[in-house]
């Protein structure tokens, strides 16, 4: 049987219930199964998608505590950098980069108890950085650090350049201001 997925809230309850039992230790499934139905609510159930049916396995801690996403941060898991744009019940909306395979894909969904999020953290603000220029270039319909010959670019001293070829070995330090389709002066 799958492992129950709850909340930190519905976590703390039942943590909650199980310390004020007034019994001696250890305390047995039943003791833990009749302080949790005691403590917790039909409400407090319900708002995690469970039933009294569940309460078995919550008080035998049968579950997983669902981690906590917050929308618009950025997140890292193996070797994908990804940004949550919704939550949802049972997953998570995002918009992911695979670094290894150079692929950003804008509707990603992000299952709660996958490999992929158990091994989600926090991004670092290198990653950030890096997410953030391949949704530059995205929105440009280019992958990272494609540029193209009369792409208007600023370099890392600021200055403004129409990119050539001959700047092909400093393009991790150029910025795409426009691209040549969308310039007016062609």
């Amino acid at each position: 049987m799958p492992k129950l997925t709850i909340s930190k809230e519905l976590d703390k309850k039942i943590t909650e219930a199980i310390e004020k039992l007034a019994w001696y230790a250890p305390y047995t499934n039943l003791d833990k199964m009749y302080a949790v139905s005691g403590y917790l609510s039909d409400f407090d159930l319900y708002d995690d998608g469970l039933t009294a049916k569940d309460i078995f396995d919550l008080a035998t801690g049968n579950y997983s505590v669902k981690k906590q996403y917050e929308v618009g941060r950025y997140y890292i898991s193996t070797d994908m950098i990804f940004k949550v744009l919704a939550i949802e019940n049972d997953k998570v909306k995002i918009s992911v980069y695979h670094e290894e395979c150079d692929v950003y894909i804008n509707d990603g969904v992000l299952h709660f108890q996958s490999d992929f999020d158990k091994e989600s953290r926090p991004a670092t603000s290198s990653k950030v950085k890096l997410f953030n220029r391949v949704e530059q270039f995205h929105a440009q319909g280019r992958k990272l650090n494609q540029f193209r010959e009369g792409d208007v670019v600023r370099d890392s001293v600021g200055n403004l350049l129409y990119y050539r070829n001959t700047h092909a070995s400093y393009d991790t330090s150029l910025t795409l201001v426009c691209t040549k389709e969308k310039r007016g002066d062609l």
